[in-house]
């Protein structure tokens, strides 16, 4: 028996279980009927190991002690912590925006590196996806980091209940409520301003009246910019069909504007509207959807949250302004009026506009009314009238909503 402990491993012993290797220590010395100095030479220890085994051994306790300080100095207190844990289930902020509405709401002074630490501790950090290199294809390069305001602009459909986001009491909710299933959004790269629509139906006609709806809005806003709009694969955006996309360059052509396909399954290449769904979800949806009982109460909840977004939410990329904020420094001409855009049910203007069956029918579609037109600039292209006249008639049938 005695031979076997000679050959025993203090070290190793001691990475897998300190309590162990402690009581391996009062086992090689009650085998030598207590004599401290052949333990430790048995053991390869210091005669002060040994003096702590049997100190540690009296006490009852053979395990670690904790090697954290007894004092700490400056502690973040109990109240204070449990008010950032709770605003971060509320609003789902990071460190810096946490740190900016302590001060706001309750002039409570901080650190983001304070703040980032006590989420850690409680396991509140979000897991980022890996990202996924760029597929070889025939895209064009788009240089977000160029572009001016306006110049490129994302397209992307949200699916509204997302099991993944929503609890399933809110799903219920919803469904019960008989709220729009899809949001259509519209986020400008350089300055982030957002706009929004919602359907019930996820179609390509809907999917060709928002892109007249976001052309109005803009156009009619003094944005004369040529606008290249980006845009997933899915069949709401033309998908696969060379056909829908040839009427669909038609279309924007007239207004100065092209379209270019992401790869598929590519979201990186939207990726500032598939971020800003993520703030949606955050935001809006989680905290204010059990306390909307009405179609109208809904859009009037999104109306308030678009506005707040574009004109109040500071965003970390635009060094902490919000879009609205941004435009105002590098495109004052802008119509201070762009700001208070509704988000509108494409549904309806579909039906309002007239019966079309398809993509053909809508770039050739013709208005009874009589409308005066704003003179839009366009690239090269010139003014296509019966386009304008689309925009126009979609920019007034919105604010029937």
């Amino acid at each position: 028996m005695i031979k076997a402990i000679t050959h025993l491993d203090y070290q190793e012993l001691r990475q897998i279980s300190p309590e162990a290797a402690r009581r391996a220590i009062l086992q090689v010395l009650k085998a030598h009927k207590g004599n401290v100095t052949m333990t430790s030479k048995i053991l390869s220890v210091s005669r002060a190991t040994v003096y702590k085994a049997i100190r540690k051994n009296e006490a009852g306790d053979l395990k670690d002690g904790s090697k954290a300080p007894h004092r700490v100095h400056n502690k973040t207190s109990a109240e204070i912590e449990a008010r950032i844990l709770v605003l971060r289930e509320k609003t789902r902020y990071g460190p810096l925006r946490l740190k900016e509405e302590l001060e706001a709401l309750d002039g409570l002074s901080v650190s983001e590196h304070t703040i980032r630490n006590i989420l850690r501790r409680n396991k509140a950090k979000s897991k980022l996806k890996p990202h996924k290199p760029h597929k070889k294809g025939s895209r064009p390069y788009v240089d977000w980091y160029q572009a001016k305001a306006f110049e490129i602009v994302q397209i992307d459909l949200k699916y509204v209940v997302d099991q993944k986001a929503l609890t399933m009491e809110q799903i219920r909710h919803f469904h019960a409520r008989q709220f729009p299933l899809y949001q259509w959004t519209a986020v400008d790269v350089n300055s982030r301003f957002k706009l929004m629509a919602y359907s019930y139906q996820k179609s390509w006609t809907n999917g060709l009246t928002f892109f007249l709806w976001v052309l109005s809005w803009l156009r009619s806003h003094h944005v004369e910019v040529p606008i290249v709009f980006t845009v997933d694969r899915g069949e709401e955006f033309g998908g696969q069909s060379w056909l829908k996309l040839i009427e669909l360059r038609k279309l924007l052509s007239g207004f100065g504007c092209s379209i270019i396909q992401n790869h598929p399954a590519s979201p990186q290449e939207n990726a500032h509207v598939e971020r800003s769904h993520r703030t949606d979800d955050e935001e809006f949806y989680i905290p204010r959807l059990l306390s909307i009982h009405s179609q109208k109460d809904f859009f009037s909840e999104a109306m308030n949250y678009l506005y707040y977004y574009n004109t109040v939410r500071k965003h970390s990329s635009l060094q902490r302004r919000s879009p609205w904020e941004h435009l105002v420094s590098t495109s004052p001409h802008l119509d201070a009026k762009i700001k208070f855009v509704p988000p509108i049910l494409l549904d309806k203007i579909a039906v309002q506009l007239g019966d079309w069956s398809g993509y053909h029918l809508l770039a050739h579609h013709q208005f009874s009314s009589q409308i005066l037109l704003t003179k839009v600039p366009v690239s090269q292209g010139g003014t296509c009238a019966a386009n304008l006249r689309t925009c126009e008639q979609l920019l007034q049938l919105s604010f029937y909503i």
